[in-house]
């Protein structure tokens, strides 16, 4: 599976540290589509997205950019945005973890102080609300655009798209 976006547009967008391996970088982000991005749009969406990114309404999704309805002009992020700050979280969760044939262990280093479990929770939380912000954003583009994005879900008895704000399938 082809990832959504890159090593140099996670710096971009919400940069990591330079020492992370760009292989974990592809093996993270791709959990973060299949786990997280598949949850929000629903499968059938999620397989056009991860299957055409290329077309015009995909990658102006995936891109951010504005739109006009009834002669207002809104902004949008994109949903690189949004992957990138899922991705964030879900970093923040894992990065001081390491896996050794004694067991997953803290790398923990003399001049530093590790975050505690609940300021690490926090952030994670933290990063989370911010991709859902943008992901709202995503949202309100597809709504307006909705010709343009035939399998997001509109019908709540489907169950096909997750509602991130009140925690339901659909809205």
């Amino acid at each position: 599976m082809a990832l959504l976006w890159t090593y140099t547009q996670q710096q971009a967008i919400k940069p990591i540290s330079k020492n992370f391996p760009k292989q974990e970088f592809e093996q993270i982000a791709g959990e973060v589509q299949v786990q997280d991005l598949q949850e929000i749009l629903g499968f059938d969406f999620y397989q056009d997205i991860i299957q055409n990114p290329a077309t015009t309404a995909n990658a102006a999704l995936l891109d951010g950019g504005t739109y006009t309805v009834s002669g207002v002009t809104y902004t949008y992020s994109g949903l690189r945005y949004v992957l990138a700050y899922l991705f964030y979280a879900r970093y923040i969760k894992i990065s001081k973890n390491k896996d050794t044939y004694g067991g997953f262990v803290h790398k923990n280093f003399e001049e530093s102080r590790q975050l505690n479990n609940g300021d690490e929770g926090n952030y994670h939380k933290d990063f989370r609300k911010l991709a859902f912000k943008y992901w709202k954003e995503c949202e309100c583009f597809i709504k307006a655009n909705s010709t343009d994005y035939p399998y997001y879900c509109i019908d709540p008895s489907q169950k096909c798209s997750w509602n991130a704000y009140n925690k339901t399938w659909c809205f």
